[in-house]
């Protein structure tokens, strides 16, 4: 799928998502009221400040927005799941690493120990 035709539908399924209209949303970016139709329809290509105003006002960060256009790395995800350990206790880091074995498990892999 195009990069903008899922920019626009990501947009528009979290504002639906959020009970917003195009016009609340439009509202909250300062933009024109059509033009949150226009960029969810990918009638037009918003500017990298239009995007982060959408992503203000929609509560996320750009890369949900973006979604699988941004390619990462491995080491980039682990970093993010460091980050996540980070503010949990013993008990709960040893749950997320249950799981973490669980899940290789279900895939045929070795799991952790």
């Amino acid at each position: 799928m195009d990069i903008y035709k899922a920019l626009g539908k990501r947009i528009k399924e979290k504002r639906i998502q959020l009970g917003l209209s195009q016009t609340t949303l439009s509202e909250l970016c300062n933009l024109a009221p059509a033009f949150v139709g226009i960029i969810e329809r990918c009638e037009k290509r918003p500017s990298i400040e239009t995007l982060v105003r959408i992503a203000n006002a929609l509560n996320v960060n750009a890369d949900y927005l973006l979604g699988d256009s941004i390619k990462h790395d491995s080491s980039y995800y682990i970093n993010k799941a460091s980050e996540m350990l980070s503010d949990m206790d013993e008990k709960e880091i040893g749950y997320a690493v249950d799981m973490l074995s669980n899940f290789r498990d279900f895939r045929g892999k070795r799991s952790i120990d």
